[in-house]
């Protein structure tokens, strides 16, 4: 066989030699195919002619050449999220237009709330995730408007859209998983947040006057319990302190008439065996209260006919 060279020459080559050719392309071709790489967050599910018989982790693998084994590579160490009733449009800013319907929620009490969420999820068994559902993720997003759908309907819309937002995404996120569990899809629910939750358009301001209402409620209740707290134990501590107080005068004027009716036995009991002494000494013990408590002393004897001049007693001491 002639080849022609660009400088005008020809060549002669054996037809053995060009036979060559396509075997040594098809081993290189067979050697490509044996060789794979699964990245670090990845994991390579091996099919040997379409059945499963291997999971590997990330790095450079060997496998049979094509067709004989395929390789399907699964993100199982990255977190995806899901959207509902709004889409991120970059950075923090998302929009909620055009997805009204998908968003609003029908509560236990018959009233509409707009709910806006997103589920993240991981794929945790990647040949689960292959086999065992045909679109694993439009199911799931079917799964969570149910599931909220249902949370929601099980609750009055004020708790909603007030104190049970916390309460309403561990629930979702519980029964998410019970679902995906039972289908063994291989997904794993990291968790479902309430992004929002608000009264339809046309209520909306009736709905934030009725939010503040019920915050000054709150906080008047607060305030009182604190004015509860801060009195009761003043006024039981005062009301300790008279019953104390109480006590001791009791006490008192119970030892003090104790003490006086014994004064009293003891002096009977001296009248009778002296009265004349006793007598006389209870006189001279009342003049010694009284005298020094008068302002003159008029001193008069019997005996004379005249008035005598009187001493005044304090200015003496």
């Amino acid at each position: 066989m002639k080849i022609d060279l660009p400088d005008g020459r020809q060549i002669d080559l054996p037809l053995a030699k060009l036979a060559w050719i396509p075997v040594v392309a098809l081993a290189f071709v067979i050697i490509i195919t044996m060789v794979y790489q699964v990245d670090t967050e990845q994991e390579g599910v091996v099919l040997r002619f379409g059945r499963h018989i291997d999971t590997v982790g990330p790095g450079l693998h060997f496998k049979m050449p094509y067709p004989i084994d395929q390789v399907e590579k699964v993100r199982t160490r990255i977190v995806d999220v899901q959207e509902f009733g709004y889409r991120s449009q970059g950075g923090r800013t998302h929009t909620t237009r055009g997805y009204e319907e998908e968003s609003s929620m029908l509560t236990g009490d018959l009233n509409i709330v707009q709910a806006s969420w997103a589920v993240q999820f991981r794929r945790e068994v990647p040949e689960e995730y292959l086999f065992n559902v045909k679109d694993p993720e439009n199911t799931l997003r079917d799964i969570s408007q149910s599931v909220m759908r249902e949370v929601m309907g099980d609750r009055a819309s004020i708790p909603i859209l007030t104190v049970g937002r916390a309460e309403i995404q561990e629930r979702a996120r519980e029964l998410i998983q019970e679902y995906v569990d039972q289908f063994e899809m291989g997904l794993r629910i990291n968790e479902v947040n309430l992004e929002s939750v608000e009264p339809p358009q046309p209520v909306i301001d009736a709905f934030h006057d009725l939010n503040r209402a019920e915050q000054d409620a709150q906080r008047f209740f607060e305030e009182a319990s604190r004015e509860f707290e801060e009195r009761v134990p003043r006024a039981r501590g005062e009301a300790e302190r008279t019953v104390l107080e109480a006590e001791g005068f009791q006490q008192r004027r119970t030892n003090i008439a104790r003490g006086e009716a014994q004064r009293f036995i003891d002096t009977l009991e001296a009248y009778e065996q002296a009265p004349n002494v006793t007598r006389r000494r209870m006189y001279l013990e009342t003049m010694e209260d009284l005298i020094p408590e008068l302002r003159e002393v008029i001193i008069v004897d019997q005996e004379m006919k005249s008035i005598l001049p009187h001493f005044n007693l304090r200015e003496k001491q």
